[in-house]
């Protein structure tokens, strides 16, 4: 009756467990799943050797009550309280990490800002330039046009007159 009692116990803290690691990290419906498969998989094992080690083999009745008991003393007592502890002792942790390594990294983010400003007046002034030597291309492009037709008209011109000669 002890072990189905202490059973009981266990299996509560390893889902407490996964209440924690769910506080702290979120979690996706597919994630969470799989969480709970895998504690399923573990409870059933553990159940599975409480019976046949403890039990020979044998379902006895005594044993889901004491592993229900020990489920339930467990959720009333002290889950709550050790799950919102730990849990936020976590994340209180991480948040302290996360400003220090926020603080540490500020130099290297004030070169990359600094950076990513200087990059976009260097993106603007080549699109400007850019800009102006396509319009000066198309300007000597388009008087290249002009003076290939202008040449062409003469030539036509003189074979005309060679011809009315």
């Amino acid at each position: 009756m002890l072990h189905s009692f202490l059973l009981g116990v266990i299996i509560t803290f390893i889902y407490d467990l996964f209440r924690i690691l769910r506080r702290i990290i979120p979690h996706g419906w597919f994630l969470l799943s799989l969480e709970d498969l895998a504690f399923w998989i573990l409870a059933t094992a553990g159940i599975f050797y409480m019976l046949y080690y403890e039990n020979s083999g044998m379902f006895r009745w005594f044993s889901v009550i004491g592993a229900g008991t020990g489920m339930l003393l467990y959720k009333k007592t002290v889950s709550t309280p050790f799950v919102n502890v730990v849990s936020g002792a976590v994340n209180k942790l991480l948040a302290l990490i996360g400003r220090f390594l926020w603080k540490l990294t500020a130099p290297v983010r004030l070169v990359w800002h600094k950076l990513k400003v200087l990059a976009g007046r260097g993106a603007r002034r080549a699109a400007r330039e850019a800009r102006i030597r396509r319009r000066q291309v198309k300007y000597r492009l388009t008087a290249c046009r002009k003076a290939i037709k202008m040449k062409l008209c003469k030539r036509q011109e003189k074979r005309r007159n060679k011809k009315e000669i």
